[in-house]
């Protein structure tokens, strides 16, 4: 009985080894493409990002300079209105980060030029972990509650209304001595080697966007 078990073993994997075929030996299930966005539209603008300058430099040496500068003097202002520095001296034994420019074009929905649009943006890398921040988590939204929202929304037949705040990271208060370097094309006659200490947070930072979180 033995020995006839063991026979009829070595016939099937005979078998089996006769039927397989490498060519069709993957999986027979239909593959359907995800139907979870089909209630969402990408709309794409096509945009050649080579224009925008990557540094202040650049941005002065184009033919669309006036508009760049209109735009970082705009960018100082909104820190100015929002009191988020003020210039004094590097303390003794701490190191000041740096800053730079990002330049970029805004679009409309057709496609048109909207505006030229200058953030300036601390260099967070260079922050000290212990001296220049300690914590940096803040809660976020998840994309499922969004979609309950929503839900709701529309269900019940609501309005729905959306906050947009103006540069939203400059309302947060620091709790740490942070200096930073005066941003290129705007330093201050006579006083270059002054630095600025941070009072609020700055577009960069590493604690940016949990003390924007604490404040509201």
């Amino acid at each position: 009985a033995s020995e006839s078990g063991s026979k009829r073993k070595l016939d099937k994997l005979i078998l089996d080894q006769q039927a397989f075929d490498p060519e069709n030996s993957g999986s027979k299930r239909i593959r359907r493409p995800s139907t979870m966005l089909n209630d969402y539209y990408l709309f794409n603008i096509e945009e050649n990002l080579s224009e925008d300058p990557i540094n202040y430099g650049q941005a002065m040496a184009c033919n669309d300079s006036k508009q760049w500068q209109d735009a970082m003097i705009d960018e100082l202002e909104s820190i100015k209105k929002n009191d988020v520095w003020e210039l004094t001296s590097l303390l003794d034994g701490r190191k000041a980060i740096g800053c730079k420019w990002v330049l970029k074009k805004k679009f409309k929905a057709d496609g048109s030029l909207d505006k030229y649009k200058a953030r300036l943006v601390a260099k967070g890398f260079n922050q000290q972990s212990g001296v220049d921040f300690v914590d940096t988590y803040s809660p976020i939204t998840k994309f499922t509650s969004n979609r309950i929202i929503m839900f709701v929304v529309t269900r019940m037949d609501l309005e729905l209304h959306q906050l947009d705040v103006k540069t939203t990271f400059l309302n947060g208060e620091l709790k740490e001595d942070i200096f930073m370097l005066q941003p290129e094309g705007f330093e201050i006659k006579r006083q270059e080697d002054k630095v600025y200490g941070l009072k609020r947070s700055l577009y960069g930072l590493k604690q940016s966007s949990r003390q924007w979180y604490l404040k509201f």
